[in-house]
C-alpha cells in the first residue's frame, strides 16, 4: 500500500512539472511571436524593375511599431502595428508606402507592400542576431 501511494505521488509530480514545463515553453514562445522588433531583410517582388532586396528595422513597444525601411529612395522612417500576428506599417516621409502583412508559423512574415507604383509582394526575414 504504501509503495502505491509513493508512486502515485511520484506520477503526479511527473504530471504537474510536465505541465508546468509545457505552460512555459508556450509562455515563451507566445511573447516570441508578439514582437517583430528587430532588423528584418526584405525581398520585394512585382517591382518595375524586378525584384529588390531591402532592409527593415523595427522597434516595438506594445502593439506599436516605429522604425526604418532601407529602399532604393534611401532610408524612409516607418510607424504602424503589429496586432495578433498581423503588420500594418507606413512611411512617415515621401514616397508614402504601406506595408500590410503577417507573421508565418516559420518566422517570417510576408505580404504585400503599396506605392505610387502599385502593389508588390514581399517577404522576410530577421537578420540573425536579433531574434
Amino acid at each position: 500500500m504504501k509503495t502505491t501511494r509513493v508512486f502515485a505521488g511520484v506520477a503526479a509530480l511527473i504530471i504537474v512539472c510536465s505541465g508546468a514545463a509545457m505552460v512555459g515553453t508556450a509562455a515563451q514562445s507566445k511573447s516570441a511571436s508578439d514582437s517583430v522588433a528587430g532588423n528584418w531583410s526584405i525581398k520585394v517582388t512585382g517591382t518595375p524593375h524586378g525584384d529588390l532586396n531591402m532592409a527593415l528595422t523595427l522597434k516595438q513597444k506594445d502593439d506599436k511599431l516605429t522604425g526604418t525601411f532601407a529602399s532604393p529612395h534611401g532610408d524612409l522612417p516607418v510607424e504602424g502595428q503589429f496586432v495578433k500576428g498581423e503588420l500594418s506599417l507606413a512611411t512617415t516621409a515621401e514616397p508614402n508606402i504601406t506595408f500590410k502583412g503577417r507573421l508565418q508559423d516559420d518566422g517570417t512574415l510576408a505580404g504585400y507592400l503599396s506605392s505610387e507604383r502599385g502593389d508588390m509582394t514581399f517577404t522576410a526575414t530577421r537578420t540573425k542576431g536579433t531574434e
